[in-house]
């Protein structure tokens, strides 16, 4: 149902233009340009992709419930099942939970719908990861801190860069999986996996780079249609955000292949 018809996108001539950078053993810049340039028209449907929406949807309401006094109870009414003391992995399973019963209610599963809700999550742990190191795991009450803090527009704005990057990375790296593939081995571009590895780390920088973009405006905006909105931001108001969001990383992603081209 709704499926993105990601699969078309290859066979189009700024595709072949990639393939003929990586079989030519190109900068990796100039892959990642060109790769953002094949995918820009799949962006267009992505941006308004339903399953894609609700799963900012859900990003929006982490932080809303981190203003609110009963952070736990208000994710539970949006869906977000939580245990009185998480876990960071608890955390990601139910996003993933959460997400799974929203599209299949609608109907609306997609494929970019996948990878946004993976991306959520892989965003949302990695965001509290990163606050508490990998020495120790973290405590339950260490989990609803961190989690208290996405209401805070800088916190809001970092985890949206790192959703929107991950999200775009993930797209991107669909698009040249069906050739990647075919170019490890003896006299291919990548030589070992190692050397691919290399590629696909490249790949996920340029993105999050690019995301820098949509983490200076989403926390403004998260800030401004909180008050607006009397803590209850509109979902018409969010879908908006999600696509604009996209729409940003679209124009940037294609400022740099420009810049690059130059």
């Amino acid at each position: 149902m709704g499926h993105v018809r990601l699969g078309l996108l290859p066979k189009t001539r700024a595709w072949k233009n990639v393939i003929e950078l990586i079989a030519n053993e190109a900068d990796v810049e100039d892959i990642a340009a060109a790769t953002s340039q094949a995918a820009d028209t799949a962006f267009e449907t992505i941006q308004n992709d339903k399953g894609f929406l609700e799963t900012v949807e859900l990003m929006k309401e982490l932080a809303v419930a981190a203003k609110s006094s009963d952070p736990l109870e208000h994710l539970k009414t949006v869906g977000i099942n939580l245990p009185e003391k998480p876990s960071v992995i608890d955390v990601g399973i139910a996003l993933t939970e959460a997400v799974d019963r929203i599209v299949e209610t609608k109907g609306i599963r997609s494929d970019f719908n996948e990878l946004a809700h993976g991306a959520l999550s892989s965003a949302v742990m990695s965001h509290l990861d990163e606050r508490f190191g990998s020495m120790f795991p973290a405590t339950g009450d260490e989990v609803l801190s961190a989690l208290a803090d996405l209401g805070k527009p800088s916190e809001f704005g970092r985890l949206s860069r790192a959703f929107f990057g991950k999200a775009t990375n993930d797209s991107l790296s669909y698009f040249l999986s069906q050739h990647i593939g075919t170019q490890v081995g003896a006299d291919q571009p990548f030589a070992t996996v190692n050397r691919m590895d290399q590629f696909e780390q490249a790949m996920k920088t340029h993105c999050n780079e690019a995301a820098e973009i949509v983490e200076r405006f989403s926390g403004m905006w998260f800030s401004k249609n909180f008050y607006l909105d009397d803590g209850d931001i509109q979902a018409r108001k969010t879908k908006g955000f999600g696509a604009y969001a996209m729409t940003k990383m679209r124009a940037e992603l294609k400022m740099r292949a420009e810049t690059n081209d130059a």
